[in-house]
């Protein structure tokens, strides 16, 4: 019996290291993506930017789903218009993982939404963001840090109720690395983990399948200083092979 296939998401870029390719388009992911997954026990499979274009033959193969971090979400998504302090957008992304994402719920297919992930779910699901740190008053800690993205900066706080709770230890130490923060929790998402100030730090779904986990943090850069940190990945991998089975 083969391990389970999970589809992580990628964006596009232009070589720029050799005269010979300089210029030439790529698809990428971060290779952490890829070795959490691997050690988490599944088999990683980078899913191109244009597969909104066969989404039902992506969904054939994968068995769950990671969306991952990058670009902010345009703000059309959640129906707002554009402020002073939105960072660049990807609109052809934001298109294609919602294609990814609508797929992989109507399979049942278990999703993982990290950083922008965790951002454009809650906005796909009707909800909405603050496009800056700066439009929430609340804040008082640094939630990008300065600091490399392997070091973990700030504490956070866990539903001790949640499914979430079973990924995470509360107080647990994470890395921050977002200019965006969750506004209006969509409906069918749940609040299970806050930075000190409020700022939602994780989210999972209401409803039992398929269960939905967003991260704000980046587990993937963390894992291999912090084992704890793979608990994200190998509880997706755990999903999806039972739902596979």
């Amino acid at each position: 019996m083969t391990k389970p296939i999970i589809g992580i998401t990628s964006d596009t870029s232009f070589l720029e290291r050799t005269d010979e390719y300089r210029g030439l388009e790529i698809n990428y992911s971060q290779k952490v993506f890829s070795d959490a997954i691997f050690q988490a026990g599944g088999i990683p499979y980078m899913i191109p930017m244009n597969a909104g274009e066969y989404v039902e033959d992506v969904m054939s193969v994968i068995d769950g789903l990671i969306l991952i971090g990058g670009h902010d979400v345009s703000p059309l998504v959640y129906k707002q218009e554009p402020r002073k302090k939105i960072g660049t957008i990807k609109p052809d992304r934001d298109t294609n993982d919602a294609v990814l994402f609508q797929g992989a719920v109507e399979k049942g297919i278990p999703v993982l939404g990290v950083c922008r992930g965790l951002q454009l779910i809650n906005a796909l699901l009707g909800g909405s963001l603050h496009q800056d740190l700066s439009e929430y008053e609340g804040i008082s800690i640094q939630h990008d840090q300065k600091a490399k993205p392997e070091y973990m900066t700030h504490s956070i706080s866990v539903d001790q109720d949640s499914y979430t709770s079973r990924l995470v230890d509360d107080q647990s130490l994470v890395n921050s690395i977002h200019h965006q923060i969750v506004n209006e929790l969509a409906p069918g998402l749940k609040a299970s983990a806050w930075s000190q100030d409020k700022v939602i730090e994780a989210f999972e779904s209401t409803e039992d399948i398929p269960l939905i986990i967003g991260v704000q943090w980046h587990p993937e850069v963390l894992f291999e200083r912090d084992p704890a940190h793979l608990r994200v990945f190998s509880d997706l991998v755990q999903r999806a092979e039972n739902l596979k089975n």
